[in-house]
């Protein structure tokens, strides 16, 4: 019996205009009258949120929303960080000064802030960025970083580039994807999964009873964690192949409120 589900947020729960369909608003609070926990795993920073858990219904109490890609727990309703894990300072100045030596797109996320190299005028348009003029950082050395991504909308590039990355950090982090343009870097035995067996422990719900939901590839380690898990229509074939069911919906037509109308509402 699903007793928690937990749904990335970007090309999963909301629509284009980040917008949460009516569908997945509806299948949300069906599910929550009957006691299930729903929440959200997103790679978004905790600043990066805006009304959207909201929109959803899920400002709630005793609730959490996974953040960064699981480096970050947070409660939903108060902003209490309950967990963090950040990625070791050296190894995001390393990836910074890879990025500035190759101008390329860079961001750093920490608790409360993002910092960004070579932005582009997609990244201008973001809330909450802080530009670098160049790879200094040294303000940050005491502060928890939660991730460094680099961003580029040629995939194939993108991807071509984690060797060095990997090589770089010793192989010593978790490299993921998401959003057709951004590649993850997050310290080592961070991902979503992992949270998610944090948040399953303090409700002390077992993996097996939890429906995961996601389209890209740093929703993968959560999808293989659990006893269900759906990808989106629009997910990525590698992630399709992860999940145990595939929507007939993509995340403009409410995939969400499909998965939770089939594993839970039995409709």
């Amino acid at each position: 019996m699903i007793k928690l589900v937990a749904s990335d947020i970007d090309e999963t729960l909301v629509d284009h205009d980040k917008n949460v369909p009516q569908r997945n608003v509806d299948a949300i609070k069906k599910a929550q009258e009957m006691g299930v926990i729903v929440m959200l795993a997103t790679g978004r920073g905790t600043y990066e949120l805006f009304d959207i858990p909201k929109k959803a219904g899920l400002v709630r109490d005793n609730r959490f929303i996974i953040c960064c890609n699981g480096a970050v727990i947070m409660n939903i309703k108060t902003g209490e960080i309950v967990y963090s894990q950040g990625l070791k300072y050296d190894y995001a100045k390393t990836i910074l000064d890879y990025a500035y030596a190759n101008n390329q797109t860079c961001y750093i996320y920490t608790i409360d802030n993002k910092y960004g190299l070579n932005l582009d005028s997609d990244s201008y348009a973001e809330t909450q960025i802080t530009p670098l003029g160049d790879n200094n950082i040294d303000f940050l050395k005491d502060k928890l970083i939660l991730k460094a991504i680099l961003k580029n909308k040629d995939m194939n590039y993108l991807q071509g580039l984690e060797i060095d990355i990997a090589y770089l950090t010793n192989y010593d982090v978790e490299i993921a994807y998401s959003s057709d343009m951004f590649m993850e870097i997050n310290a080592k035995g961070v991902n979503k999964a992992n949270a998610l067996k944090k948040v399953c422990e303090y409700y002390a719900i077992s993996l097996d009873d939890v429906l995961t939901i996601g389209d890209n590839y740093n929703d993968v380690a959560m999808l293989e964690e659990t006893g269900r898990s759906v990808a989106v229509a629009n997910a990525h074939l590698q992630v399709k192949e992860s999940a145990s069911y595939v929507a007939q919906a993509t995340n403009e037509e409410g995939a969400v409120g499909e998965a939770i109308e089939k594993f839970i509402l039995n409709t």
